[in-house]
């Protein structure tokens, strides 16, 4: 097999002729470990993307202060101001231009991510997806709702907005999925592999609304995003921290091909049977928090055996996603490599 070929065949839990594999790298986790951390993962180069897709951040001097603490502020397409303390790491809202309801008749929506169809930009990306799907799985995208809207207006306003069905909240839902609609058919004009689409309904055990609150107001807003990838024929990977499964059929239903879950936030048989009957794949991502960060090697092998165990990647319907982050003593980075390496053979 290929690397398209054997990710597809994990998609549609057919068994593969190896493991596939994922490799992500943050920002902060580049910064911190720089070049050796590349050059350890060039080592068990995975099935989506190189390695050198990820350059090491290089922040301007002027985000520094005078004892070298990094902070900057920075104002995205939506208008949002957001605040960061760590090179490479995603920020916090600081200014939300929506915590007024009366400035939502002035609100500029943002442009699309990806660049329309006829643009040099689009000619240029289009190129170089071209290129990678020669050799990879291509995955592109970010679609999603509820993720702007609480970047525009307070978390907890947006949640009791949900809850109430607020009719301004209604109006920005609908401006947001506009834009997303018109990112959705760029990433299908690209001819990409699998569209990433992302909300994060969940907590460490319950969802962070009701399972009714997200099929009357998300659910609808998800399916129109993701009807017209699917009649292109791409798959679909929906990202959720926290806990979901009282949705994961809600999922199937609306044609998520795959889950990108906080494992952690399940129990990982019970998760890993029922998606498994649900015909979900799951990429499997490691405990970031917890083993990664103040676990030793041996924690790390450990946790990666119980997950293969648990989710049988070879049989298909699963995959390891690995993110480095900021935080991994690199004495676990390479026992998760190496662990991954012996998968992989």
């Amino acid at each position: 097999m290929n690397r398209r070929e054997r990710v597809l065949a994990a998609l549609d839990y057919r068994p593969v002729d190896r493991m596939c594999l994922d490799i992500d790298v943050s920002g902060a986790g580049l910064y911190e470990h720089g070049e050796k951390l590349r050059e350890l993962l060039e080592t068990v180069e995975g099935d989506f993307h190189p390695i050198s897709d990820f350059p090491i951040p290089v922040p301007p001097p002027e985000a520094f202060d005078e004892n070298g603490r990094y902070h900057e502020f920075r104002t995205d397409a939506w208008g949002v101001l957001w605040e960061y303390r760590i090179v490479g790491m995603h920020g916090h809202p600081y200014r939300r231009p929506l915590d007024d309801w009366r400035a939502l008749d002035t609100l500029r929506p943002a442009e699309p991510v990806y660049p329309p169809k006829g643009t040099p930009a689009f000619d240029w990306l289009k190129k170089a997806t071209d290129e990678l799907r020669k050799d990879y799985f291509k995955v592109a995208g970010w679609i999603g709702t509820f993720e702007v809207l609480h970047a525009l207006r307070k978390f907890d306003d947006v949640l009791a907005e949900v809850a109430d069905g607020d009719e301004n909240l209604v109006r920005l839902a609908d401006r947001v999925e506009g834009v997303m609609a018109r990112d959705v058919r760029n990433l299908i004009d690209l001819d990409v592999d699998m569209i990433t689409y992302a909300e994060d309904f969940g907590m460490n055990t319950t969802m962070l609304i009701s399972p009714e609150d997200y099929r009357r107001f998300f659910k609808p807003r998800q399916a129109r995003l993701i009807a017209p990838a699917r009649q292109a024929g791409k798959k679909i990977w929906m990202h959720s921290c926290g806990h979901v499964l009282p949705i994961l059929e809600d999922y199937r239903e609306i044609g998520v091909d795959a889950i990108w879950p906080q494992v952690t936030a399940y129990d990982v048989r019970e998760l890993a049977a029922r998606c498994r009957s649900l015909g979900i794949a799951v990429a499997v991502a490691p405990c970031r928090h917890k083993d990664m960060t103040v676990g030793s090697p041996d924690d790390v092998r450990r946790f990666l055996d119980f997950y293969a165990e648990a989710f049988r990647p070879w049989e298909g319907g699963s995959w390891f996603y690995i993110e480095i982050d900021n935080g991994f003593p690199f004495d676990n980075i390479v026992a998760l490599v190496e662990f991954l390496a012996e998968l992989r053979k």
